[in-house]
């Protein structure tokens, strides 16, 4: 069945060092570089409105897999999310593939609870993009994550998807890695006038959780522009292209464009 894809998010790696020190210096730190990015795109939006200066969320996340990283290899991501606040447990089956009709050739359902199911285009830099199909859904206190058969009762079509299923393999936290993750958002940019088109920013930093917690481990910028009925028009893509392709020319102080994205940085963890 033909899924909508109903976002698109564009990602930029920036430079951590850029970020390091508390939380009010993260949002400071991000409130320069929305400065810098909105000097950037002008000429190319029709309005930028606020500014990157409220912390949106405080959570834990992990992600599982197999020793030989199974999932991974077979385009899945499986990870966890705990509040900070609320201590809610939350964890999303990821499939991603450059090709559209491979990725939504999946039953992405949630096997033990009703789950949220999205289809959404993400795009990174130069120009890359991933179609990616999630569910995510809550899980109680004392789930335990330890075993294939766990994410496999969760999203029972992995059961079918991946070769060799054995129920009881372990599955452990990849790279032996937990972050702690800071969204900083509140600000958004126009793209469209009628129907009016606006782009939602974030700005988002993991912190070793183990570590020095005022050091970001990974940094990164996105903005997406959505639609449930997938009715994405020239005018509002050749924006969100133009603003991507000439802020990641224009901001090389802060974009690393050669930084890991942040589930490749979890996975090149030895």
């Amino acid at each position: 069945m033909k899924q909508k894809v109903v976002s698109r998010e564009y990602k930029m790696m920036l430079k951590k060092e850029h970020f390091v020190g508390s939380p009010d210096d993260l949002v400071k730190r991000a409130k320069d570089f929305w400065s810098a990015f909105k000097d950037s795109i002008q000429g190319f939006v029709f309005d930028t409105d606020s500014n990157l200066e409220k912390i949106e969320k405080q959570r834990i996340l992990r992600f599982y897999d197999c020793v030989d990283h199974r999932l991974h290899k077979n385009d899945y991501v499986f990870r966890e999310r705990v509040d900070l606040n609320t201590e809610d447990r939350e964890v999303t089956l990821k499939f991603r593939h450059p090709d559209r009709y491979i990725s939504q050739a999946r039953d992405m359902a949630a096997g033990v609870k009703d789950g949220k199911t999205k289809f959404e285009e993400d795009i990174k830099v130069p120009f890359i993009k991933l179609y990616s199909f999630s569910t995510k859904q809550q899980i109680s206190e004392g789930k335990s994550l330890n075993k294939l058969n766990d994410p496999g009762e969760l999203y029972p079509d992995l059961q079918k998807r991946l070769k060799s299923y054995e129920a009881d393999e372990p599955i452990n936290i990849v790279g032996n890695f937990t972050a702690r993750e800071v969204i900083v958002s509140g600000a958004e940019f126009q793209i469209k006038k009628n129907p009016r088109v606006e782009a939602e920013c974030a700005l988002i930093a993991w912190y070793e959780q183990a570590r020095d917690e005022d050091s970001p481990v990974v940094v990164e910028f996105s903005f997406r522009y959505k639609n449930e009925r997938e009715e994405f028009d020239g005018e509002a893509a050749q924006r969100a292209y133009d603003v991507f392709g000439n802020s990641t020319d224009m901001l090389a102080e802060w974009i690393d464009s050669e930084g890991l994205t942040k589930t490749a940085f979890v996975y090149s963890r030895p």
